[in-house]
């Protein structure tokens, strides 16, 4: 899948977005990277024929001012956010302009380095990964439900079933595990049976649906890797610095993937400046006319 965005910075500091998606009608209709939705935004869906699928095209339009939180949903802690902050400060005989757009690192490395080595790999669908991410998962999720006094256990208790997951991960069988997780919430209860007696009833249940958030973060970031951007900005002015990819024009240009932002952000930066002519001739007229003036008043002094 492939999307286009486009941000018009105008000179009173408001911007047009536009955003053009193009792709079949699952990659463009899931939440991966949605266009956004507001009174503001206007959408147009349009289907063109393929020679084997059709072949969709999203177009979504809108103004807006300053700062913006783009992501899939407002609620969620995994999503795709990428926020854009467009800056105008204006000087007596300047006015400068920014524009900043993060697309936020998925953290891959830290979070699950063999999924992340696997994103490289010529095997797209190698498991290899799958313990060390549902170990994570799992972590994560008991540390959520430690921090929550309804839900939180003895930590030496939560410290022993963290190290029997790591240590039953350890020995499964990536195919295996792989068909296990079809049923999650039945792995999880017999990886936690030996613990029956010292864990609250219905544990097992809540880290199940505790990790269902991560599972979520996990599965985002794998649909990901076949999305592509094509990042263009215009800003008034002269361009005093920008990381753009190329200029073409007054055109900035950056072209991007799941690489980019695997594990760090992934900024999108430009400044530039209009210079006010006429405050400058002013000025310059003014700085002459004192000039003469002093002089002026140097020679009558001498005289």
């Amino acid at each position: 899948m492939e999307t286009i965005i486009y941000v018009q910075v105008h000179p009173d500091g408001r911007y047009t977005m536009n955003f053009i998606t193009k792709g079949d009608s699952t990659d463009v209709f899931n939440h991966d990277f949605p266009h956004p939705a507001g009174p503001v935004w206007i959408t147009n869906i349009k289907k063109n024929p393929g020679e084997d699928d059709d072949i969709w095209v999203m177009k979504t339009s809108g103004m807006a001012n300053g700062a913006l939180l783009f992501t899939a949903r407002e609620d969620s802690l995994t999503a795709l956010q990428h926020p854009l902050q467009v800056e105008r400060k204006e000087g007596y005989f300047t006015t400068r302009y920014t524009l900043r757009n993060v697309f936020k690192g998925r953290q891959v490395y830290r979070k699950y380095p063999a999924f992340g080595r696997s994103l490289q790999d010529s095997d797209k669908d190698s498991t290899r990964w799958l313990d060390e991410a549902l170990y994570y998962m799992c972590t994560a999720a008991i540390s959520d439900l430690q921090n929550d006094p309804e839900t939180s256990i003895d930590s030496d208790l939560s410290e022993r079933v963290l190290n029997h997951i790591h240590n039953t991960l350890a020995r499964v069988n990536q195919k295996d595990l792989f068909e296990e997780l079809v049923n999650k919430q039945n792995f999880i209860d017999q990886m936690l049976r030996p613990f029956h007696k010292d864990l609250p009833i219905g544990y097992s249940t809540l880290l199940s649906k505790a990790t269902d958030i991560y599972e979520e973060e996990l599965e985002l970031t794998s649909n990901l890797q076949d999305d592509q951007f094509q990042y263009k900005a215009t800003l008034p002015g002269v361009i005093t610095s920008t990381n753009a990819d190329t200029i073409s024009g007054d055109t900035l240009k950056w072209t991007f993937g799941l690489q980019q932002y695997v594990n760090d952000d992934y900024v999108i930066a430009a400044a530039s400046v209009v210079y006010s002519s006429q405050r400058i001739q002013v000025a310059v007229l003014c700085t002459a006319g004192l000039f003469l003036i002093i002089l002026y008043l140097v020679y009558k002094r001498r005289h």
